[in-house]
């Protein structure tokens, strides 16, 4: 085990100290919109914080989304972490990433009607209507949304470590963690909150992890976390070797798993054994309970390629790259985890109507079966 995971083990015993150092004092109301859809009226507010900027222009932002009809509400707090992929800029200046993105994709402070955009294109279907999936169930049960932004393209994990090769900025921070973790102690502290779920998809997935693990260590735990379709886990590179220099992945031939882990640092780390397999196995991590969906056949993890020699016989690439935390969630007596392999299902099956909802909600009802205290509670 590393010395820095030994100290952020540690954590768990300073509950009257932040572990992940933060600043909620530079956040500010920016703008409120009120937006009336299927026969309801949301208040919506949207947050800057000045003390963490974007890749390369602006600062973090955040929105909160009240209880349709009754604002003030006390309620639970559902923490949207959209997906978006990673990137990193290399020692050439080039930048690194998703083969469809570039240095502008989520390196730029997020606009209110951005986030409203972006929830709008995942919750309604063609015709504008309401599709039955996570978000809308939530949102239809009273939940308060916290949808957070994204401008460091760091799977929301950056501790405030230098951002490497920053084409402009030589004193630039990769701040994805700090700043999600301040939206969310901002919310839970200024709207009357019960319980704090985290539900990532994609790239949010991989953050969500980041946020149950840092929490925990800290001793105020979320309610639980879903991580739909993302999770750092080392069973990547055995995809990578095999597919990454032929183009046939959703990443750039020239990406390097490196490159990412140097910029995300401790929740990315080839070298740190911060992912939910380890830490599940090595330390019984239980504090958060977490889901974990993976679409079988999800192209992000190659599951709509042949699958490699080292997987398993009868395993799709997908579901050979999250064997080892389905094993380490199957090893761990009176598990609080659960993963679910969805066959036959792509990419973020929470954003479509399906059987992942239905999972979602059975998670949801286990974990408040075991009385969970309020989020912050002593």
């Amino acid at each position: 085990m590393t010395r820095r995971l030994i100290i952020l083990i540690a954590c768990t015993a300073l509950v009257a100290t932040a572990c992940i150092p933060r600043d909620t004092s530079q956040i500010a109301l920016d703008e409120e919109q009120t937006i009336s859809q299927f026969g309801q009226t949301w208040e919506l507010d949207y947050y800057v914080n000045d003390a963490y900027q974007c890749g390369l222009s602006g600062d973090y932002s955040f929105m909160v989304m009240n209880p349709g009809g009754n604002p003030n509400a006390t309620a639970p707090l559902w923490v949207y972490l959209h997906g978006g992929g990673q990137g990193y800029w290399d020692e050439n200046g080039d930048y690194q990433g998703l083969s469809f993105q570039n240095e502008d994709s989520y390196n730029h402070q997020e606009t209110l009607d951005g986030l409203i955009g972006g929830v709008q294109a995942r919750v309604l279907d063609v015709n504008g209507q309401p599709e039955d999936q996570t978000l809308v169930r939530r949102i239809q049960e009273g939940y308060r949304l916290l949808v957070v932004s994204y401008c460091d393209h760091d799977f929301y994990s950056g501790l405030g470590t230098p951002y490497p090769n920053h084409p402009t900025n030589p004193n630039a921070q990769v701040n994805g963690l700090q700043a999600t973790m301040a939206a969310i102690d901002y919310t839970a502290a200024n709207y009357p909150t019960t319980h704090v779920w985290a539900h990532g998809t994609s790239a949010g997935g991989p953050g969500v992890w980041s946020l149950a693990s840092s929490y925990g260590f800290e001793g105020t735990p979320l309610t639980g976390v879903v991580a739909d379709s993302g999770a750092v886990t080392p069973g990547i590179f055995d995809i990578l070797d095999e597919y990454l220099a032929s183009g046939q992945l959703n990443y750039m031939p020239t990406w390097d798993p490196a490159g990412t882990s140097e910029k995300v640092g401790f929740f990315a780390s080839e070298a740190i054994p911060a992912y939910p397999e380890a830490q599940i196995a090595d330390r019984d991590f239980r504090e958060v309970p977490s889901l974990f969906l993976i679409g079988s056949a999800d192209p992000f993890c190659a599951g709509d390629l042949p699958p490699i020699p080292a997987a398993a016989p009868g395993l799709t690439n997908c579901e050979h790259m999250y064997s080892e935390l389905d094993q380490a969630i199957a090893n761990q007596a009176n598990s609080p985890h659960e993963l679910h392999f969805l066959p036959n299902t792509g990419h973020v099956p929470t954003h479509d109507p399906g059987p992942a909802n239905d999972i979602v909600d059975d998670f949801i009802a286990e974990v408040l079966a075991t009385n969970p205290p309020p989020f912050g509670s002593d």
